[in-house]
């Protein structure tokens, strides 16, 4: 037997420590109620909240022990493969995980579930609640190949800190469910990129999976809204992107095999159309669907079905409160020239996932 010696760096995330502080009492900032990272109009990364800086005095509370105690050992479990040592830590937490393409009502339904337990979303870190950490890529390098240590190593030590933070956050925010249960409502689309071993990590049973889609032409005319309005030319701002959302698009080409000048020429829609494709093209085959499908629930956007999760899901939690209304505000009518493109896009979808035995869902105009 051959005996090796590994070293591994943890570097806590500002997410991870903006949560800790918070829930030391240190830090408000993101959770004042000044912040509403599920507002319709405004894009909350275009100019992002700087991630928090403390000093080693934050670790010395009790709270803060156990919290970095527990990310250590869930983090070497995930590595070494100790999934049942990951499940047992979570066994009192059942995830709701809402997953789409930007502006497909993700945000809006993860409010929604928030409110169900209790809570106010704009006093929830959009750390904790929207989709940015855990960082989980489709790559393990970051683009520059300059970082002192590979992406997959500090990605699975995010997972350890999203588990942890989620597992102390909602038992000591919410009240436990009279089925022994915390819910942690979560908007995680990067899921996808490691949707299979996700859910192999949870085991069956621990979340519900609330996928949304949207078509894609109000999805790319909703993009464009909330990163500053379409551009004149119609173009994608290749040179400079306007929004995080933009920046992802971007990224989603690049990996795609265009190249800059190629992005360059590309309509607004057509940029969008081939990242959403691209997104649920890989949501397909991420894994995502492995096991108990009743576990998924398709969420076509529109009022009515996103309005009737959010019931379902307080059925369940003998909440009666009845959910705030969605508002849309279709302008499909005014870009006539991206409909049919749009429709192609939808039909080649539908069609991929019915090859593969997977239902898509009707998607009409909003």
């Amino acid at each position: 037997m051959v005996a090796f010696n590994i070293s591994l760096r943890f570097q806590p995330s500002g997410w991870f420590l903006g949560i800790i502080a918070e829930l030391n009492e240190r830090f408000s900032d993101w959770t004042d109620g000044s912040y509403d990272w599920a507002a319709q109009t405004t894009d909350f990364l275009h100019n992002p909240v700087e991630l928090p800086q403390f000093d080693e005095t934050l670790f010395e509370t009790p709270l803060s022990k156990r919290a970095v105690n527990d990310v250590l050992h869930l983090a070497v479990a995930i590595l070494s493969g100790d999934f049942m040592l990951v499940r047992n830590y979570i066994q009192h937490i059942r995830f709701a995980f809402v997953i789409g393409y930007p502006r497909s009502g993700g945000s809006y339904l993860t409010k929604e579930l928030l409110r169900s337990i209790g809570l106010d979303h704009t006093r929830v870190s959009e750390a904790l609640a929207h989709d940015g950490f855990p960082e989980l890529r489709e790559i393990w390098y970051d683009i520059e190949g300059d970082r002192p240590y590979y992406h997959l190593q500090a990605a699975m030590f995010q997972v350890a800190e999203f588990l942890v933070v989620s597992n102390l956050y909602y038992q000591l925010k919410t009240p436990r469910h009279a089925s022994g249960l915390w819910f942690s409502p979560k908007k995680f689309h990067k899921i996808i990129n490691w949707g299979g071993s996700f859910k192999m990590l949870l085991g069956q049973g621990r979340a519900d999976y609330f996928v949304t889609l949207r078509h894609p032409l109000p999805t790319a005319i909703s993009v464009a809204e909330k990163s500053g309005g379409m551009p004149a030319d119609h173009m994608f701002p290749a040179m400079q992107p306007r929004s995080a959302i933009e920046r992802w698009v971007l990224n989603d080409l690049m990996l795609l095999g265009w190249t800059m000048p190629e992005i360059t020429q590309l309509s607004y829609f057509d940029a969008i159309c081939a990242s959403w494709s691209s997104f649920y093209g890989r949501m397909a085959t991420s894994g995502l669907f492995l096991g108990d499908r009743s576990e998924i629930r398709l969420v076509p956007y529109g009022k009515d079905s996103l309005e009737g999760v959010v019931r379902d899901f307080r059925v369940r939690l003998d909440n009666t409160d009845a959910p705030e209304p969605v508002m849309i505000h279709t302008k499909a009518a005014e870009y006539p020239m991206w409909q049919e493109k749009g429709d192609q896009a939808v039909a080649a979808m539908a069609g991929h996932w019915r090859a593969l035995g997977l239902p898509f869902p009707d998607l009409g105009q909003d």
